[in-house]
Formats: C-alpha cells, sequence, structure tokens
C-alpha cells in the first residue's frame, strides 16, 4: 500500500515565524500575569510583543488568532511526527498525541483563556477529517466523526491541562487510550 503523508511542507517567511513567536508570548505573558483576554487591547499588546500593528493586521484578524494559529503550527510538528513513524498505529499515534498535549500545557489552557474553543476544535476536527479522507472513511459519516474526534481530544487536552493536580504522561496516555476510539 502506497503511504500517504500528513503534512505537505509549506515555507514559512522567517520574519512571520519570529513576529508570530513575540505575539504569541506576550499572550502567555497576559495569561500569566491574569489579565482578562477581552481587556487586551491590540495596540498595547502589539507594542508588548514588539510587533507593529500593520504586520498584526497583515497575519490576523483578531488576538484569539494568534492561539488559533499557534495550534496550527503545533498541528504541524504533530503531523510530521505521525509521518516518521514506520507504522502508523492507534498506539503510536496515541504516544504523538500525548506527547503533544503534555509539551502544549500552556497553549492548551489559553484556549479557555481566550474562549476560542470552537476555532480551536475546527482546526482539530479538520485535521481529523484529513485523516480520515486518507484512510478511505465513508463520506456519510465522516464529517460526524471527525467533529467528534476533534472535540473529543480537544475536551481531553484541556482536562490534562487544567487538572488540579498534574497527571502523569503515562497516566494520560492510559486515560487517552480508554477515552478515544481506536476504531470506528
Amino acid at each position: 500500500m502506497a503511504r500517504a503523508f500528513i503534512n505537505q511542507p509549506v515555507k514559512i517567511d522567517q520574519r512571520k515565524q519570529r513576529s508570530h513567536a513575540r505575539l504569541f508570548n506576550a499572550i502567555v505573558a497576559k495569561y500569566q500575569a491574569g489579565t482578562d483576554f477581552k481587556q487586551i487591547e491590540i495596540k498595547e499588546f502589539c507594542k508588548s510583543a514588539g510587533v507593529s500593528r500593520a504586520t498584526f493586521y497583515r497575519h490576523y484578524q483578531n488576538i484569539a488568532d494568534v492561539i488559533v494559529v499557534h495550534f496550527l503550527i503545533v498541528i504541524s510538528d504533530f503531523e510530521k511526527q505521525i509521518d516518521a513513524l514506520q507504522q502508523p498505529n492507534f498506539e503510536n499515534s496515541s504516544q504523538v498525541v500525548v506527547s503533544e498535549i503534555e509539551n502544549n500545557l500552556e497553549l492548551i489552557k489559553l484556549v479557555s483563556w481566550s474562549g476560542t474553543q470552537k476555532k480551536v476544535q475546527s482546526v482539530l476536527s479538520g485535521t481529523a477529517q484529513q485523516i480520515l479522507i486518507l484512510r478511505d472513511y465513508p463520506i456519510a459519516k465522516r464529517q460526524f466523526v471527525s467533529e467528534f474526534l476533534g472535540g473529543a481530544i480537544l475536551n481531553f487536552a484541556q482536562q490534562i491541562a487544567e487538572a488540579p493536580e498534574p497527571i502523569s504522561q503515562a497516566e494520560a496516555l492510559d486515560l487517552y487510550r480508554l477515552l478515544i476510539p481506536n476504531n470506528l
């Protein structure tokens, strides 16, 4: 069987990457300082990030877009890791998913804080749909299943990120394998 790669490399301007990193770091700083997301003004936000408003508006419509774009970057990294697996299956791909969740707990916490659940779920659902298409999953159920998986994975990630007591990666992996369906 021919191998289909999930990740199609995209050339991204280095300046855009640096600007995004500055903006994302500024969002994290606002979150850590306890700032109400809705109170952040773009002018002050751009100034604190060291990015001009013109650059900001060239790439984003609003501050929430910075978080969504960062999820796209994380998903791209996830796709590269999945493509690198010799035999992608539920067991080893679930390790990659849980590892990405563990490596991005701060990003996941930003979702609730910023109110970007619907946008992020849409991104995750789109990735799930892309995988279902590659697996020739029946068209009739594809939309429902991808929406379900996107919501389930986001909910799982948020529960891990916001747990009162830290959950070890081994425990998170066991929970993921228990809660997320592996045969659809």
